[in-house]
């Protein structure tokens, strides 16, 4: 977009000449939109699918005659439906809510979406965004790129970018930390892994089924922090690359060593730390320290437990690198079906501003992606979002190739057994075979 300089005309020169050097549009590759949040000046210029402001960035405006359908679990119901009231209140576009869950989006927009019938905004996780590109659901986040950039996370940003092309929006990201009970757990218990270790040995009353820390021993979504912390991956550069596996690798097994010997401090099958179990023990004081995710900060409250809940990252590994714990990115999608798409993103945008995104975490307990939301009132007060925040500087997305999905099944084959004590590198080596195959059969 062409700037003009000298001196301040009128607004209808400026208008003028705004007009005359405009030629942006919607469509143009996305980054010339502006850097925060939308806002909307007096004086602006149409444009093809947007228009210009006074001071020369652009904005977009709704289709004539545009409507929105988003797809959202019922959770999200109430503030989604709250939002689009204030939208339609702005731009005249009603917003329909619809019940549907994020694991079933994509499948039904495969077929909703060619029937005319499909949501215009989606809300996934970031694992699911290869299969949809590839399937041509989505469209790339394009006039909104640069303030995407510029105002998420990082590592939200990367997670929803496919061959450098960023599609998502993101929301808020999902991880897990230590959530412990304050009256028996003290803040040097948990500095190190030794530490949870000795405090944990002496709380333990497994006959009683009294315990010093609890994880989902039988979920590599949580046993894969220990592995990162050693250096191990499942795939190499950084996730992408299926044909290097590294689930059988030093660094890996070293990772899975460490997992092992957590099974002195729970003396119980791996199967049997079910997130039922975990969640009840720890409502009843029976479970001290409880690596659980960022989805039970609306649970596991206070005022819900009789009893003060603390928060902690997770501790270093004992070679004294940090575990990188998985997380997943859930960010709002434009369909490539939708008829509004200029309408889709202005709401996304409306969904994503620092204001709303607040609004959300206040009704919903949803941890924004967006940088600086730290100090927002409503986040700064609560001292478990806060750490969760901290815990999101060293979390690792997912890898969202395709190929992750034939992981889960050897690699959860193989987690009893090093827990019961097996030779951890035959095991892996085990797992690794049976991954090829996995992956080799997928690609049939």
């Amino acid at each position: 977009m062409m700037k003009k300089t000298g001196v301040l005309l009128s607004v209808m020169v400026m208008t003028y000449a705004l007009s005359a050097c405009s030629g942006g549009s919607a469509g143009n590759g996305g980054s010339s939109g502006n850097g925060g949040d939308e806002t909307t000046p007096a004086t602006t210029v149409q444009t093809e699918d947007g228009q210009t402001n006074a001071d020369g960035s652009e904005e977009l405006v709704p289709e004539p005659g545009a409507k929105l359908i988003i797809w959202e679990a019922k959770e999200q119901q109430a503030f989604l439906e709250e939002m689009g009231k204030q939208f339609t209140a702005k731009y005249n576009v009603p917003v329909e809510f619809q019940e549907v869950g994020g694991g079933d989006q994509r499948n039904r927009l495969t077929t909703d979406g060619p029937a005319g019938i499909g949501a215009d905004v989606l809300a996934i996780a970031h694992d699911q965004l290869v299969e949809a590109v590839a399937a041509g659901l989505f469209l790339p986040n394009d006039f909104y790129a640069e303030v995407t950039k510029k105002n998420f996370l990082p590592s939200a940003v990367e997670a929803v970018t496919i061959d450098g092309v960023l599609y998502g929006y993101p929301r808020n990201m999902e991880t897990y930390l230590l959530y412990y009970n304050k009256s028996i757990v003290k803040p040097e218990d948990l500095a190190s892994w030794d530490s949870i270790k000795a405090f944990s040995k002496q709380f333990n009353e497994p006959k009683n089924n009294k315990f010093g820390f609890m994880f989902l021993a039988n979920d590599l979504y949580f046993v894969n922090s220990f592995v990162n912390g050693y250096g191990g991956y499942i795939f190499g550069q950084n996730g992408t690359d299926p044909t290097d596996i590294g689930i059988n690798k030093p660094e890996f097994v070293e990772g899975m060593k460490f997992y092992q010997s957590l099974h002195d401090i729970l003396p119980i099958k791996a199967t049997d730390a079910t997130a039922d179990v975990k969640t009840n023990l720890f409502q009843t004081g029976k479970l001290a320290i409880n690596m659980d995710g960022i989805w039970q900060l609306g649970n596991f409250t206070s005022e819900k437990l009789g009893f003060e809940v603390g928060a902690a990252t997770l501790p270093p590994m004992p070679n004294g690198k940090s575990p990188l714990p998985f997380a997943g990115v859930k960010s709002y999608f434009v369909s490539s079906f939708s008829q509004y798409p200029n309408a889709a993103k202005l709401f996304i945008q409306m969904l994503t501003t620092e204001e709303a995104l607040s609004k959300e975490f206040e009704m919903t307990g949803i941890i924004p992606a967006r940088n600086g939301m730290e100090d927002d009132p409503a986040i700064n007060k609560n001292d478990v979002a806060k750490t969760f925040l901290e815990q999101f500087k060293t979390a690792q997305t997912m890898p969202g190739i395709i190929e992750m999905r034939a992981v889960w099944t050897p690699v959860t084959a193989a987690l009893e057994p090093i827990w019961n004590g097996a030779d951890v590198q035959k095991t892996m080596d085990k797992a690794a075979a049976d991954l090829k195959i996995a992956i080799e059969q997928q690609g049939k």
